[in-house]
């Protein structure tokens, strides 16, 4: 297991915001409906928002605030979560929770309650951002979530105006994203090569059995085994983790696969039912290229 570097602790907080012009409504966060701001934003080349996922509804929704009642600083299972996932790491400055609109099923847009580099927060994992809000999950699911403010990548390209679909709760866990990175004595130390994966939920039920499950194919045609597992804290085959273990402390949405050859990665398969995600579902099977 790789160690955990100091947390960003980028966690921001927002009231829910008003958007546009007022009108009257009872929902958290969209006391009225506005139009999708016209973006002028600069061309966004590959940078995408590859995932957004509602990984947990809220377990307790809060009911409707009565009009001029006094506003009570929501707990987090009141809160619907969804975890995006984007194909570079994100500027942790640039992370609030006022540059996200998500539509929910009602056809309000709301903003979040909070945005927070999260479930993955290592100093190079910074491509997930957690939100949470009243996204109308119990009544009616949110449907899509569009960047409506400044949002940066690491290297300064703006974000503004992407949109992506979101995923219900039921939805399997998946991974989304592959990158190669080199081993050091924190990451697959030993190892000959490393291949990071992100999901786009929380990645738990992870063990030593599951090896098999995922397919290398590389550049000269041969196939093979990841060699091991890193990046997560609780396995299956753990003293005291019988049946289902759940999320560890350090465990997120990045699990790495370490390799023992150097030959490119071509393509990467996982069988589905591998892993499980928080509320213990099976992962999809899918086709990952590096």
């Amino acid at each position: 297991m790789s160690a955990r570097l100091p947390r960003l602790g980028l966690g921001v907080t927002a009231l829910a915001a008003t958007l546009g012009c007022v009108t009257a409504s009872s929902s958290y966060g969209a006391r009225e409906r506005y139009e999708s701001p016209s973006s002028e934003a600069p061309p966004l080349g590959a940078v995408t928002l590859i995932s957004a996922h509602l990984a947990a509804p809220a377990a307790h929704p809060r009911p409707p605030r009565e009009p001029g009642s006094t506003w009570v600083e929501p707990a987090d299972e009141e809160l619907d979560r969804l975890i995006l996932v984007f194909s570079r790491e994100l500027d942790p400055l640039t992370v609030d929770p006022r540059a996200f609109a998500v539509l929910r099923g009602d056809g309000l847009r709301v903003a979040a309650v909070s945005a927070t580099l999260a479930p993955a927060d290592e100093g190079d994992e910074n491509r997930s951002v957690t939100l949470r809000g009243y996204f109308g999950a119990d009544q009616h699911p949110p449907v899509s979530v569009h960047v409506r403010a400044e949002l940066f990548t690491e290297g300064g390209e703006s974000l503004r105006g992407l949109d992506a679909e979101i995923a219900a709760s039921e939805v399997p866990d998946r991974p989304v994203a592959v990158e190669r990175l080199e081993p050091n004595d924190r990451r697959c130390p030993g190892a000959a090569a490393v291949l990071r994966t992100y999901w786009s939920d929380d990645l738990a039920g992870v063990g030593a059995d599951d090896l098999a499950g995922i397919s290398l194919r590389f550049a000269d045609g041969t196939a093979g085994l990841p060699v091991d597992f890193d990046d997560q804290a609780v396995r299956e085959e753990d003293e005291g983790a019988e049946g289902f273990p759940g999320l560890g402390p350090a465990d997120d949405n990045v699990l790495d696969l370490c390799l023992d050859r150097v030959q490119a990665v071509t393509a990467v398969d996982f069988a589905p039912a591998l892993f499980r995600d928080a509320l213990g579902h099976p992962s999809a099977g899918a086709r990952l290229e590096p």
